[in-house]
């Protein structure tokens, strides 16, 4: 019985396959081949690898087939392009971030990633299939952000933050030829805005050794870290503490001594009406290792000036402020916490009173001293106000003593000789001319302090809505590095900035001057769009 039931089963499979194996299948299909696409680098002038400078230009135009044809990139064609740049090398300490740098075929961008080695890909996907092509090649990046000069500015498109911008040509880098600003450094390089207006940029050589050292960058809202060659955030505001205060509230940010004193020189923050100082040995390799300590007090301690005393080569002072409600200099002892008073002054011989002045600190620099040609011991010369009076006092706490009787060493009226003064918005002195600038409106006026000669007109903008909002004079703080003639065209070059309101853009021009008249040399300058309003400038450290 099962064995004639199996017989049946046999027999019906097949019949049933005999069935199938004569159908005639009479179906209606469309069958279509599938698109192809191909990249092709052949006599396109693409390198099999890429080594560039960081910011440099970028063009990649590859060659893409559709179908067996040319892609015009006027034609319409179901392409879709992506440009990426990511890490060439993984594992521990690698960035992992992949950025978009383009979406159409043909690359033509800055890079801006920081000093390593990347793959840039291209990657053209048909919308319609979903397949992709891909091509790569290798891109190696190195940093040129040493040196330079740096500008410190607020955002025209971010109105209360600020951001960095750097200028290379050979005025202010040695050993260039190129001619170069680069901006917006901070966001660029951190993907983030910098809160605050600014306020300072300060580049502390604490090492000599190359990449050692940071430049602070402090604005109305907190004080920033970063690495000095890549302009990396280093330090948070915290950072520079032992014990951070609670309140971020920077004035000012500044540097005391001159340098070569080892451990004698400090960075001075002023933020909350509170004075700060962290004092440093400088190294031949080691980078910072200490930090901001307790605050500074003392009796009768009013509103501080956005100002301290910044080249005292001299143990006798470990911070020198101002204060603006009682009208006197404070100084703390070197390693001392309390802000003291002055010594008994001698107004018989004294220009003024350090413990007295009766006068407002408006704008402050430190110019010629005492010593020059390769001695960095300087007088400090401060801008003051009483009412509509303005006055240039200068004083000498490079080679004084809190018990000397005659810190104050000149005192000249200036409202007779200097037009527009009491509309100052900028001020710089000269270290080797007896001269000092002063930047008002549109124009920037040269005042010869000991000749008793009126200032002069030493620049004008060209347009009549620049305003001059920041004028500086190339030098650095550090004797050893102003010494060594590391600072190039130092004393004998001017920055200044201006503002525009109406189009909303920054410049800044820079002049070679005579040294000693400041007379700007004229027939040749250079000139640069920045992207906001200048605060501040300075020299950016370096050894090359």
């Amino acid at each position: 019985m099962m064995k004639r039931y199996f017989s049946i089963v046999l027999g019906g499979l097949t019949a049933m396959l005999s069935l199938v194996g004569c159908y005639e299948d009479k179906g209606n299909y469309d069958y279509r081949e599938l698109d192809v696409v191909s990249i092709d680098t052949v006599e396109t002038g693409i390198l099999s690898a890429y080594s560039l400078m960081r910011f440099d230009h970028l063009r990649l135009a590859p060659k893409v087939y559709f179908n067996g044809e040319l892609v015009d990139d006027n034609q319409e064609v179901p392409l879709d392009y992506q440009w990426t740049i990511f890490s060439s090398v993984s594992g521990s300490g690698a960035n992992s971030v992949i950025d978009t740098i383009g979406n159409q075929r043909v690359l033509d961008t800055v890079i801006s990633r920081t000093a390593g080695s990347y793959l840039v890909q291209l990657v053209a996907k048909n919308r319609h299939t979903g397949v992709c092509q891909f091509f790569r090649v290798p891109v190696s990046v190195s940093e040129v952000l040493d040196g330079g000069w740096m500008v410190f500015y607020e955002r025209a498109d971010q109105p209360g933050t600020s951001d960095l911008a750097l200028i290379h040509n050979p005025w202010t880098k040695n050993n260039v030829t190129y001619d170069r600003i680069y901006t917006n450094l901070y966001e660029t390089t951190n993907g983030e805005l910098l809160e605050g207006k600014p306020v300072r940029c300060l580049d502390i050589a604490v090492s000599m050794a190359a990449g050692n050292n940071y430049v602070g960058l402090c604005t109305d809202r907190t004080l920033v870290g970063v690495s000095e060659n890549a302009i990396e955030k280093a330090l948070q505001f915290k950072d520079f503490f032992h014990e951070a205060p609670a309140t971020e509230a920077p004035i000012w940010y500044g540097e005391h001594g001159s340098g070569v004193m080892s451990g004698q020189s400090s960075e001075v923050l002023i933020n909350n009406n509170q004075v700060y100082t962290n004092t440093y040995v400088f190294s031949a390799a080691e980078g910072r290792t200490t930090r901001f300590g307790v605050a500074k007090f003392g009796e009768e301690v009013g509103q501080l000036a956005a100002w301290n005393a910044e080249i005292p080569s001299t143990l006798n002072y470990g911070v020198i402020v101002y204060d603006q409600t009682y009208h006197r200099f404070r100084y703390a002892p070197f390693n001392g916490a309390r802000l003291e008073k002055f010594g008994e002054q001698d107004m018989e011989q004294a220009a003024f009173d350090v413990n007295n002045t009766g006068m407002e600190l408006l704008l402050a620099d430190w110019g010629r001293g005492s010593s020059q040609g390769n001695g960095l011991l300087p007088y400090d010369y401060l801008l003051m106000g009483k009412g509509d009076q303005r006055y240039l006092a200068v004083a000498n706490f490079s080679t004084s003593s809190p018990e000397d009787t005659e810190i104050g060493v000149g005192l000249y009226p200036l409202n007779s000789l200097c037009p527009n003064i009491t509309a100052a918005t900028t001020f710089a002195a000269s270290h080797v001319g007896s001269f000092v600038y002063y930047g008002a409106g549109q124009s920037v006026y040269t005042l010869a302090y000991d000749s008793g000669l009126p200032a002069t007109e030493a620049w004008t903008a060209p347009s009549a809505d620049e305003e001059v909002t920041c004028v500086r004079i190339m030098k650095y703080y550090h004797g050893t590095i102003y010494g060594l003639g590391r600072v190039p065209q130092s004393d004998n070059l001017v920055h200044i900035a201006t503002w525009n309101d109406k189009t909303k853009e920054g410049h800044v021009y820079q002049y070679l001057i005579n040294p000693a008249s400041g007379i700007l040399e004229t027939d040749s300058h250079y000139e640069y769009v920045v992207p906001g309003r200048v605060k501040d400038m300075a020299w950016k450290f370096t050894l090359q």
